[in-house]
């Protein structure tokens, strides 16, 4: 009797471990889906701003500004925390959970530290007298820098959120959730990177 209820008790266990491992997997579809929405949401916003840049640029009230040079420090934070996420993704492939978590902290870090960049160049040219409607291309840089930033926001909040699932779930047996969801932190993370590269050529070269 002790034994067929140890058995029933150990089936139960089993049956409750992978219902909340199903509804997990739910979630993260649903989570993995609204990322993805999100990206194609952000690539039309930002191609309508380019389109509205590259037009209004004949305009004769157009004027260039020599933007701050802290922009160059800002692109080298956002390239070496791609290499960090990256670092994060070979780790998970190969189980170094603890290994993944610190790089994806030191990503979000680094994240943090754009922002706080980008702030500073805002300050900066702020304290030159130039603001939103100062001139036409003013308005475009604060706004295209302030919608990268508001998007690169959420993607620090993707980021600690996986860090934590990360930490939380070390070496449990929903690896392949967890690594599907670093894998795609990653890619949110490299879009941004990228556009910002892009909107850097675009308002200082372009």
């Amino acid at each position: 009797m002790a034994n067929m209820s140890t058995a029933a008790m150990s089936a139960e266990t089993g049956n409750q471990y992978r219902l909340a491992a199903g509804e997990q997997r739910r979630r993260d579809f649903a989570l993995q889906f609204g990322i993805w929405v999100f990206l194609a949401t952000a690539t039309m916003l930002f191609a309508a701003f380019s389109s509205a840049y590259i037009v209004r640029q004949s305009g004769t009230d157009w004027r260039y500004l020599t933007l701050p040079s802290v922009l160059w420090l800002n692109t080298l934070l956002l390239v070496v925390s791609s290499v960090a996420i990256e670092i994060a993704r070979v780790d998970a492939r190969h189980g170094k959970w603890r290994g993944a978590s610190a790089s994806v902290v030191a990503t979000a870090l680094l994240g943090i530290a754009f922002v706080v960049g980008q702030f500073a160049a805002w300050r900066d040219l702020v304290a030159q007298g130039v603001y939103i409607p100062t001139n036409p291309y003013s308005s475009f840089f604060y706004i295209l820098t302030g919608l990268h930033v508001l998007h690169l926001t959420a993607g620090l909040m993707f980021l600690l959120y996986v860090a934590w699932r990360i930490f939380r779930r070390a070496g449990v047996a929903e690896s392949a959730s967890l690594s599907s969801l670093l894998n795609l932190s990653a890619t949110f993370w490299h879009f941004f990177g990228a556009l910002w590269i892009y909107l850097f050529v675009l308002l200082t070269l372009f």
